[in-house]
């Protein structure tokens, strides 16, 4: 199932798609830099907490991960966000990446806090796994394959 387009991305290249994971939640996210990847993952990870059209980018918040790698990186940025969720009820529409190497992203979520009554949760995230994962380009484009403890 196709989700959003980027811009940045043409036409036949969605932000991310969901793939087929038995009792788990699979996606399979794209860009055409790391950048984008990162900055799709996050839409991916809040497009299956709660619908993202509802956060307002009232708010922001300034996110620093560390790990050793691109795919361990991705899995601590995302983790990350889980975290500010759950912890402090942090839910953003977009994130943007401002610096990105193989072992750090520095980053600034747009959103709000949870709120009950225009924030519906769709699915909760236990965690993202590393089961699965990967990070590799295929014909100019970056692709990731995540799968998400729901």
């Amino acid at each position: 199932m196709l989700q959003s387009m980027e811009s940045a991305l043409d036409n036949h290249h969605p932000e991310y798609e969901y793939i087929e994971h038995t009792g788990d939640i699979g996606v399979r996210v794209f860009g055409r830099e790391l950048k984008g990847l990162f900055e799709n993952a996050g839409k991916a990870f809040f497009d299956i907490l709660t619908e993202r059209e509802s956060i307002q980018p009232s708010l922001q918040k300034q996110i620093v991960v560390e790990s050793h790698g691109w795919e361990r990186l991705l899995v601590a940025w995302l983790s990350e966000l889980l975290y500010l969720f759950e912890v402090d009820q942090w839910l953003f529409q977009t994130c943007e990446i401002r610096s990105l190497g193989e072992n750090r992203v520095e980053a600034v979520g747009r959103g709000e806090h949870y709120a009950p009554d225009r924030h519906e949760i769709k699915t909760g995230i236990k965690a993202v796994t590393h089961h699965q994962l990967s990070i590799h380009k295929v014909n100019e484009i970056w692709e990731a394959t995540i799968i998400f403890d729901v």
